[in-house]
């Protein structure tokens, strides 16, 4: 009896030993993680606030010495961040509104009225958002040139919807497919439209999906560069990616006003993942796996 006690007791204690090792290893594994991540962003924000000869200096001061907004003051005034800046969120607003319309009312019509067609072309969405990006700016180009649409804000948003667009479509039908069909006939057999069905019905049912839609589609435009660059050569119409491309002269690196843009563009994308990530993934997980 004693020694099956013991032995009892010896796994218990092994057992412990294990629980107390794996979790020192997660533990360690996400500490490790969150300073591969973590550290760029703070070196970033460190540079945006330091002067030039602390930020080219041979020592490496992990804390800036004395704090400045020099930089942010070359980056809005010298450089026209402050332009940029107003460019990308006039183009990522109106892409983002422009385009969770326009695929609210395709996944709608995909997921409730019968057309012949309709579930080739729920297939088929996903192929076109699938199709790459860099085989398309030429014909982009040349069709932009053609209506006279080059180095304006509108061709960035036309061409932007043209990827969102499918993707969100896409999510969208999963969520539509998720509400109970019961709830919108009740609502067309009370008097309301197809149209007020869905706005009264379906759209508040899918808030989680259209939020994670939206926010997909505002950090596509607020991040794209390829097109932005092909379509727009003049400063009146840059947004910020292109504005810190424009900072790499050769192999001049002008640190400084590239660290102070880099601030003001990651500010409002992560103020805006932050304050509505339960959405996102609600969202995501309920477009992916609902219907």
């Amino acid at each position: 009896m004693a020694s099956a006690a013991a032995t009892v007791g010896q796994r218990a204690a092994s057992m412990r030993r294990g629980k107390v090792i794996k979790k020192l290893v997660v533990y360690a594994t996400v500490l490790f993680y969150l300073f591969v991540v973590l550290l760029p962003l703070y070196w970033m924000f460190r540079s945006s606030i330091s002067e030039n000869a602390e930020m080219y200096g041979v020592a490496i001061q992990f804390f800036p010495s004395k704090f400045t907004l020099a930089q942010f003051d070359a980056a809005i005034n010298k450089w026209k961040f402050g332009q940029f800046l107003v460019n990308t969120i006039t183009v990522a607003l109106i892409t983002m509104i422009m385009t969770t319309v326009m695929a609210s009312l395709a996944a709608y019509s995909l997921v409730r009225i019968r057309y012949p067609g309709r579930g080739v072309l729920a297939r088929s969405i996903l192929f076109v958002y699938l199709i790459p990006g860099g085989l398309l700016f030429i014909p982009i180009f040349i069709l932009m040139q053609r209506i006279g649409l080059l180095n304006s804000l509108l061709a960035m948003i036309v061409t932007y919807q043209t990827f969102a667009i499918p993707f969100c479509t896409w999510m969208l039908i999963g969520y539509f497919k998720g509400i109970p069909a019961e709830l919108e006939e009740a609502a067309l057999i009370d008097g309301c439209t197809r149209i007020g069905a869905l706005r009264r019905v379906m759209l508040p049912l899918a808030a989680p999906g259209l939020v994670a839609a939206a926010i997909f589609t505002f950090t596509l435009a607020w991040n794209e560069f390829l097109y932005a660059l092909v379509l727009c050569s003049s400063n009146a119409c840059r947004t910020l990616p292109i504005g810190l491309a424009g900072l790499v002269r050769g192999d001049i690196y002008l640190w400084g006003p590239m660290m102070a843009g880099s601030v003001l563009a990651a500010i409002p994308v992560m103020l805006l993942y932050i304050l509505a990530q339960r959405f996102v993934v609600a969202g995501l997980a309920a477009g992916a796996v609902k219907g």
